[in-house]
C-alpha cells in the first residue's frame, strides 16, 4: 500500500507515502518512544500509553484528526458508551478498523494524483509562486516573517518538510492555523483570495482533551457520539465536495487553509521542498463561476419580485425575497465560526453572572488567558474568574467519566487589522481534580482564587502604582511581582489545592503564607526603582498593601 509510482515520460511521483503503513507518528508505550502508522496505532491504541508529538499546534492537530477516524472505527465496530470501556480493556475490533480504513485509502496518500492526504489536489494546475513546504509549519507564521516558536534551531519556516513529518505538519496547519491572504493561481486565472476573514474568526483560545489510562481511552473520551452516527465523512476526506447541507462531523472538521505538497527526490530520499498555499471555501476551494451566476440569478429574481410586488391586487399575496447563497469572504468566516463553536474542545467562557439578560452572539468568547508560561495559581483565576466556571468539554462523547487526566492546549493571537497573526501556542497540564470536580471542590478553588491571586493582584498594581505613579513602567514591574508571588506561593498553592480536593476550607495559616510571600514579591520588583526621593513612597505603598492583604487575613 506505501509504495509509489513515477510516470514513464516525467518520472514523476503520483502516489506515495500511505499514512496507514508509514511509520510517522511517535508514540510511548512498554517498549519507549517508537514511530507508527494508522494501522498499528489504532490496532494496538490500548497499548499505547499517549502521542509524543512536541511542537504544540500539530499535536493538537494530530489528536484532531485522530479522533476523526476514532469515530468512523466505532461507526463501523459499533461501539455504545455502555460498550467503550470493552475497548479501553480489549482494544478496537481489527475488522472494523480495516473497514473504516479501507473506505478512505485513497484519501491517505501524501502524494496523489487527485486526492492527497489534507491537500488540494486541484493546486496540481497552479501557476503562482511557489513557497517553501515548511512555511505552512504552525510553528512559525511564514517565509518572510520572525519565528515565534523560539527553540534553538527554529529553521521550520525556510526549510523542507520531511516525508515523515508531513502528516502531523497538514494536521496542525488543516485544524490549527489561521487561514491567509494567499492567492493561487489555477490553469491561468487567479482564484479569489478568502484570507480576509481570518482575522474575524475567533480561532484563539483554550482546548481541554481529557486523557485517560491509554490512547484508546483518550480518543473515546474526546471523540463526540454524534460524530459516529450517519454516515458522513470529515471534511478532510471528501475535499472535492465544495457545497451542500454540512452535518455535525462535517461543519465541525472544515478549514480555511488549503494547500498542495511538492515533492522533490533529494540523494535518493523523497523530500518535500515546496507548496501552493491558497485559502479555501467550506471543503473545496473558492466559488466557481457558476455559484457567481447562481447569486446573480437570484439578485434578478428578487428584483423582479419586487417590482412585481408594487402592483399586487387586493388579497394578492407578495413574493418573498430569496436568501442569497453566501459566497467568498462571508461564507468562509460563516463556516469557520461554526467549525469553532463544534470544536469538541473549546472552552467557551460561560456568561458574566453581572450581567443581566441573554448572552449577545458577539460576546461569546473562549477561555484565553491561559498558557504554560503562566502559574497554576494564575490559571485557576482564568477558569473560576474569568470564564466564570466554564462547562468542561466532552459530556457527549463516546466514553463519559467522573475522573480523567487535563491538558490544555492554548493558542495565542493578536489582531492586526484584519487579519490575525499567530502569537503563541502550549500545552499544560492542571492538577488532578482541579476541573470538572464536585461543587464543592469548585466553590472551594473559586474562592482560593479570588483570595489568593485577584486580591493580591490588585493590591500588588496599587502599591506598584502608588510608587512608580505614571513615569514608570507600572506594568512590567506589576507582571514581575505577579511572577514572584507565584513562584513564591507555590508550596502554599499545592498545599491549598490538596485542602480543596478534600472539601475542606483554607485557613487564616494559609492565607498568612501567600500574604507573606505577596509582601516579599513586592519588596523584590520594587527593588531596582529604591531611591532616597522614592523611599517614602515606598514605605507608604507597603504598608497600605500589608493592610489590605492582612484585612483578607481578617476576613478568613
Amino acid at each position: 500500500m506505501n509504495h509509489e509510482t513515477f510516470s514513464d515520460r516525467s518520472k514523476t511521483i503520483t502516489q506515495q507515502g500511505n499514512i496507514r503503513e508509514l511509520a510517522w507518528l511517535p508514540v510511548i508505550d512498554a517498549s519507549g518512544r517508537r514511530l507508527v502508522g494508522l494501522d498499528e496505532l489504532f490496532s494496538t491504541a490500548h497499548l499505547i500509553e499517549r502521542i509524543d508529538v512536541r511542537a504544540p499546534i500539530e499535536k493538537a492537530g494530530v489528536l484532531r484528526f485522530l479522533t476523526t477516524v476514532t469515530a468512523l472505527i466505532v461507526r463501523a465496530q459499533g461501539v455504545t458508551k455502555r460498550s467503550a470501556g470493552a475497548v479501553v480493556t480489549d482494544g478496537f475490533a481489527p475488522a472494523a478498523i480495516k473497514q473504516a480504513l479501507d473506505a478512505i485509502d485513497d484519501r491517505l496518500w501524501l502524494i496523489h494524483a487527485t486526492t492527497p492526504f489534507m491537500q488540494e489536489g486541484r493546486y496540481a494546475a497552479a501557476t503562482s509562486v511557489v513557497k517553501t513546504a515548511a512555511s505552512i509549519r504552525s510553528t512559525s507564521p511564514g517565509d518572510s516573517t520572525k519565528a515565534w516558536w523560539g527553540r534553538p534551531g527554529d529553521g521550520f519556516a525556510t526549510g523542507n518538510v520531511l516525508f515523515e513529518d508531513a502528516p502531523a505538519v497538514l494536521m496542525g496547519f488543516w485544524f490549527y492555523s489561521l487561514n491567509n491572504n494567499s492567492a493561487v493561481v489555477l490553469d491561468g486565472v487567479p482564484l479569489p483570495m478568502q484570507g480576509s476573514a481570518a482575522g474575524k474568526v475567533k480561532a484563539a483560545g483554550v482546548r481541554l482533551w481529557k486523557g485517560g489510562e491509554n490512547l484508546a481511552a483518550t480518543l473515546l473520551m474526546n471523540t463526540p457520539q454524534q460524530w459516529a452516527k450517519g454516515s458522513e465523512l470529515p471534511a478532510w476526506a471528501q475535499t472535492l465536495q465544495t457545497s451542500g447541507h454540512l452535518d455535525p462531523f462535517v461543519a465541525a472538521t472544515i478549514t480555511g487553509n488549503a494547500t498542495l505538497l511538492l515533492a522533490d527526490e533529494i540523494d535518493g530520499e523523497i523530500i518535500f521542498t515546496g507548496a501552493h498555499i491558497g485559502s479555501v471555501l467550506r471543503r473545496g476551494i473558492p466559488p466557481t463561476a457558476a455559484d457567481h451566476a447562481a447569486v446573480q440569478a437570484a439578485k434578478s429574481r428578487n428584483k423582479a419580485a419586487i417590482t412585481a410586488n408594487r402592483t399586487l391586487a387586493v388579497g394578492e399575496l407578495p413574493t418573498p425575497a430569496e436568501t442569497l447563497p453566501e459566497l467568498g469572504v462571508d461564507a468562509l468566516k460563516a463556516s469557520l465560526m461554526d467549525a469553532w463553536r463544534k470544536d469538541p474542545q473549546i472552552v467557551l467562557r460561560k456568561p458574566d453572572p453581572k450581567k443581566k439578560g441573554p448572552q449577545k452572539d458577539e460576546d461569546i468568547r473562549a477561555l484565553n488567558d491561559v498558557h504554560a508560561g503562566t502559574s497554576v495559581l494564575h490559571n485557576l483565576r482564568a477558569w473560576y474568574l474569568r470564564a466564570f466556571n466554564p462547562d468542561v468539554p466532552g459530556q457527549a462523547s463516546i466514553l463519559v467519566r467522573d475522573e480523567f487526566t487535563v491538558e490544555l492546549f492554548s493558542i495565542q493571537m493578536d489582531q492586526k487589522g484584519s487579519y490575525g497573526e499567530l502569537t503563541g501556542a502550549s500545552w499544560l497540564s492542571m492538577p488532578p481534580g482541579t476541573v470538572g470536580g464536585s461543587p464543592e471542590v469548585q466553590a472551594a478553588l473559586t474562592k482560593f482564587a479570588d483570595y489568593a491571586y485577584e486580591r493580591v493582584r490588585s493590591a500588588l498594581y496599587t502599591a506598584i502604582r502608588a510608587v512608580l505613579h505614571d513615569d514608570g513602567p507600572v506594568g512590567a514591574t506589576h507582571n514581575d511581582a505577579l511572577s514572584r508571588f507565584s513562584f513564591l506561593a507555590d508550596g502554599v498553592v499545592t498545599e491549598v489545592i490538596a485542602v480543596s480536593l478534600r472539601g475542606e476550607a483554607f485557613t487564616s495559616v494559609h492565607v498568612k503564607s501567600w500574604t507573606n510571600a505577596a509582601i516579599n514579591a513586592f519588596d523584590e520588583a520594587i527593588e531596582p526603582y529604591a531611591s532616597a526621593r522614592r523611599l517614602p513612597d515606598i514605605a507608604a505603598a507597603r504598608h497600605k498593601l500589608i493592610q489590605t492583604l492582612h484585612k483578607t487575613e481578617s476576613e478568613k
